[in-house]
């Protein structure tokens, strides 16, 4: 090594250090012993302690954490990171390849069918081959900044070799491995902390830990397993994973590469058999396109592609006995009976109760009090009942009946026509409030900050808001009186209030909470109707043609509107001051037929932007085809942006888009 030129040696020990964690994390084999690696480092510490300007941002040293910080930042992702639409059995999966088969008119399709991680999904973004940023999934397009944290895993190159794109993001998940989180938690053990009750609960808490030096102390992992854009040259899954392994990314060698649905089959049945003799906890199956060239042509939709799959695995099951069965009430009224179970293990969580849905589902299982049932997490995560094990058995309890009125504030309780569940329909009822004052403030509807559970909590359980509008005549006096509410905090809440007056009619529709109404439906209505009193005055027959309304949908809005109780509930709120119009120009057609993909930082919410282009005729797509007709860009558009510009299709800046529409 070299000697007498500081600059040079810490260049070499960074080699060193790298190619020895490449070895020991991705290829799972040594050259120098544990000793050696801590003489190389704390080598390089010394060297960076006395020439603080041989310092790089891909130093191994970082490896150790930063200091605390006192809140996350936020990432946007472009193109966002999809969820995977679910498939439990063969019949789905082939309903599934035969849509694709069908769409891309292809006779056989070729299949990679890779380990579905239970950990956390994570996006790593490279510039000039280190690594600059990372961020959780989060809503899909935005995530939160956890670079110094990601920083601390071992498995995860700082640097990438020369070989990488100037600008390359690497997707994938973190997790642990079942022999690490055991040696985590005997280490917890001995120091008298609790210990973690399963990875993957754990990996998620650890990588949001604000003092990144937490996170170094515990081993997670990484597996890459997808890049967010294209790569040149770079024609199939197995290519992408032979390149991520090429830059020093740990990739799943269990993947599995197979052609039509019976290879897929047998692929997913032998990594289920394999599941409790792998090293970290998988819950099912990925299954993708091989062929990057059909993923584009397969498309995506908002949420998930159109190309993959997750093949969810059985959940395993235990016993527990049925203490009980109470019946909770949600922000729309809906009752729901909840079993009160005696404490059992299901996949390293505590279970102790579990949701029966509805009356129909507690007689089809017939469950009542006292019996043994078996319960599992769906998913590996929702905790359900599957069986009653002492059906058919004597001495058991009595039938499970619903209350006749409800269990919060005994007021009416109906079962509507057509539906499973029974409701509460007394709109002041104290846990619908709670409930629709939560979502009331949410970002997507009044975007009312200071507006939290606690203080929804407080609100409703003092006897200060006893309906929505109430909200309207609290005074700074009334919360600056409340515990750990001070001045400021209740005049910012005052003005939060005051200015949620304006908001659109779209907001003010999904802040309702109508059943089946999120906020791309509730765009899409307000686009058709642009004032309260027209979406107040219209048939039923007038909402059905609007995107994203169908006759369940289009009946809960009339009912809404039609109904003496909820109508109590839009008359208190347009006294309070509210008066909401749909503040976008006409409805054009010029976007009409249009295929649409939106890129990079935008004004407005994505869901919106999306929601405006629906209801101008437009179809929306995640990401940029040969059959994409128009791309909007904002700042900081990425891969989709350069894409377009190869396929020479026209871009647009959002005051473009918004022209459009007008």
């Amino acid at each position: 090594m070299t000697v007498n030129d500081p600059a040079r040696e810490a260049a070499e020990l960074r080699e060193l250090l790298r190619r020895h964690s490449r070895l020991y994390y991705i290829e799972d084999r040594t050259e120098i012993t544990d000793e050696q690696y801590d003489s190389l480092m704390e080598r390089l510490r010394s060297l960076e302690s006395q020439y603080p300007g041989l310092i790089t941002p891909d130093s191994p040293t970082g490896r150790v954490g930063a200091e605390p910080r006192t809140a996350f930042g936020s990432v946007i992702h472009d193109p966002p990171m999809l969820s995977l639409d679910n498939v439990f059995d063969q019949t789905e999966f082939l309903a599934f390849h035969n849509r694709l088969a069908r769409e891309l008119s292809e006779s056989s399709l070729d299949y990679a069918v890779e380990p579905k991680l239970d950990g956390v999904s994570l996006s790593l973004v490279y510039q000039d081959g280190v690594l600059v940023k990372a961020g959780t999934r989060g809503d899909g397009v935005h995530g939160e900044d956890v670079t110094d944290n990601v920083r601390t895993i071992r498995s995860i190159p700082l640097k990438l070799p020369i070989s990488a794109p100037a600008r390359v993001t690497v997707r994938g998940e973190v997790f642990f491995m079942l022999s690490d989180f055991a040696l985590l938690n005997s280490r917890r053990e001995k120091r008298g902390e609790v210990p973690f009750k399963n990875p993957r609960n754990a990996a998620s808490g650890s990588l949001r830990q604000l003092d990144s030096r937490v996170t170094a102390d515990r081993p997670l992992s990484f597996c890459g397993y997808a890049l967010g854009g294209s790569l040149p040259g770079v024609k199939t899954q197995g290519m992408l994973l032979q390149r991520l392994s090429e830059w020093g990314f740990h990739v799943r060698k269990e993947t599995v590469f197979t052609r039509d649905p019976d290879g897929v089959t047998g692929a997913c049945a032998r990594l289920e058999e394999l599941r409790d003799r792998l090293p970290m906890e998988i819950d099912g199956a990925v299954i993708k396109l091989d062929s990057i060239e059909l993923r584009s042509m397969a498309g995506e939709l908002s949420r998930s592609p159109r190309w993959a799959v997750a093949w969810k695995f059985h959940a395993r099951e235990v016993a527990a006995s049925v203490l009980g069965i109470r019946v909770q009430v949600g922000r729309t009224g809906k009752l729901t009976p909840v079993a009160e179970l005696s404490p059992v293990s299901v996949g390293g969580v505590t279970v102790t109760s579990a949701t029966l849905h509805n009356l129909d589902e507690v007689r089809r299982k017939d469950v009542r009090v006292g019996d043994l049932v078996s319960v599992r997490r769906a998913g590996d995560v929702i905790p359900e009942i599957t069986s009653s094990l002492s059906a058919g058995s004597e001495g058991r309890g009595a039938q499970f009946e619903m209350p006749p009125g409800c269990p919060v504030c005994c007021g009416p309780v109906i079962r509507p026509e057509g539906e499973a569940a029974h409701r509460c329909i007394n709109p002041d009822c104290p846990a619908r409030l709670r409930e629709s004052i939560r979502h009331w403030a949410s970002r997507k509807a009044m975007d009312i900050q200071g507006l939290g559970d606690s203080l929804a909590e407080r609100l409703v359980g003092e006897g200060y808001v006893k309906t929505l509008a109430d909200l309207y005549g609290l005074t700074p006096e009334v919360l600056a009186s409340m515990e750990r509410m001070g001045e400021k905090s209740a005049g910012n809440l005052i003005e939060q209030l005051e200015q949620s007056k304006k908001a659109e009619l779209s907001r003010f529709i999904h802040g309702l909470g109508i059943p089946g109404v999120g906020a791309v439906t509730a765009g899409a209505v307000a686009l058709r109707f642009r004032n309260l009193d027209a979406l107040k005055g219209c048939a039923l027959e007038d909402l059905l043609p609007v995107e994203g309304v169908g006759p369940v949908t289009a009946s809960a809005v009339r009912s809404f509107f039609d109904d003496p109780v909820t109508s109590r509930v839009i008359r208190g709120l347009r006294e309070a001051g509210f008066e909401p119009v749909q503040d976008a120009g006409p409805v054009g057609t010029r976007l009409a037929g249009q295929i649409i993909v939106f890129t990079g930082a935008l004004t407005m919410p994505r869901e919106e932007a999306e929601a405006l282009a629906v209801a101008s005729g437009a179809r929306t797509a995640g990401s940029v085809s040969k059959r994409t007709t128009l791309v909007v860009a904002g700042p900081g558009a990425g891969s989709k942006l350069e894409k377009a510009t190869e396929l020479g299709i026209p871009v647009i800046s959002e005051d473009e888009f918004q022209k459009l529409l007008r």
